[in-house]
């Protein structure tokens, strides 16, 4: 009688990093975002990271309630379908969301530029990100 199987290190790299791939490119997003934000319209303060914050949450809200289509109770996310490795590159989601704030940044500045490079940069990387990978599932079925 033989029990589980031994936990491999490909296993446990393959799990580390199918949890990690949407959070990392939402970082890599939010940091570049931010920080292309200061470099062209100045340090934030306390009250500008802030609304960085406040646009985030904003456009993270929009999205998960469009995806429910509700704004009640969320119930459960469906399992992701297999996807080709660059679906998860995010070199198009990130990219493309620190490209739009970049084009916002330079439209809007001072305090109005921080709530809507958040927003931004959020909304996009949450569309473009599900764009992306429903191509690549498309493409590989």
């Amino acid at each position: 009688m033989s029990g589980p199987e031994a936990p491999s290190f490909r296993g446990n790299l393959r799990a580390a990093t199918a949890a990690s791939a949407t959070p990392y490119g939402y970082t890599i997003t939010t940091w570049a975002s931010g920080t292309l934000t200061a470099t062209l319209v100045g340090p934030p303060h306390l009250l500008q990271v802030l609304l960085f914050i406040a646009g985030a949450v904003a456009a993270f809200v929009l999205a998960e309630g469009a995806a429910h289509g509700t704004a009640g109770g969320l119930g459960p996310a469906p399992a992701a379908p297999p996807v080709p490795l660059l679906a998860h590159a995010h070199v198009l989601a990130a990219g493309g969301a620190v490209v739009l704030v970049w084009a916002a940044d330079r439209v809007v500045d001072g305090r109005g530029a921080w709530p809507i490079a958040g927003f931004i940069a959020t909304g996009a990387y949450l569309v473009i990100g599900a764009l992306q990978t429903t191509l690549a599932a498309r493409r590989a079925d």
